[in-house]
C-alpha cells in the first residue's frame, strides 16, 4: 500500500525534507563515515555516539539528524562493493543503501506493516520506525 506522507511526525517529515533539500549534507556525512576507521566493529553491530569519530559527529551535526542519532550501523551485501549505514534515534532509523534490493521503498512512498511504518525518501534513503512499545 503507497500512501503520501500522512503518517509522518514533524520529525519524520523534517528528515524527508532534509535529505531532499540538502543531498550534499548527506553525501558528505555517507563519504565521512566512508572515511572513519571503523574497523575494530563488525558489520551490523551497534557503535554507540561515545565511539564516533569528531568529524562523523560534525558531519551528523550538518544535517536535520543533530543531536538525535544514538547509534550507527554499518552492514553490507556480498553483491555490492559499498556499505549500507542505518543512523539510529529510538525506534527511529534513517538508512542508506547505495545498492538497495527489491524490497526497499519506492521514492516518496510510506508503508506501514503491523507495527513498522516506512517512508521511501529517494532511490538510496528510507525511514523506518519500530512502532513495538516493548522495543
Amino acid at each position: 500500500m503507497i500512501i503520501s506522507f500522512m503518517s509522518c511526525t514533524d520529525y519524520e517529515e523534517k528528515i524527508i525534507t532534509d535529505i531532499k533539500s540538502e543531498p550534499e549534507s548527506y553525501n558528505k556525512l555517507i563519504k565521512t563515515i566512508n572515511e572513519c576507521d571503523l574497523s575494530r566493529f563488525s558489520y551490523n553491530q551497534h557503535i554507540g555516539k561515545e565511539y564516533f569519530p569528531k568529524i562523523l559527529d560534525e558531519a551528523i551535526n550538518n544535517t536535520v539528524l543533530r543531536d538525535k542519532v544514538q547509534f550507527l550501523v554499518i552492514s553490507k551485501y556480498s553483491d555490492c562493493d559499498q556499505i549500507n549505514v542505518e543512523l539510529i534515534s529510538s525506534r527511529l532509523r534513517v538508512r542508506y543503501e547505495p545498492c538497495p534490493r527489491q524490497e526497499f521503498p519506492k521514492q516518496d512512498s510510506y508503508e506501514e506493516e503491523g507495527l513498522i511504518e516506512r517512508w521511501g525518501i529517494n532511490s538510496n534513503w528510507m525511514i523506518w520506525k519500530d512502532n513495538d512499545f516493548i522495543y
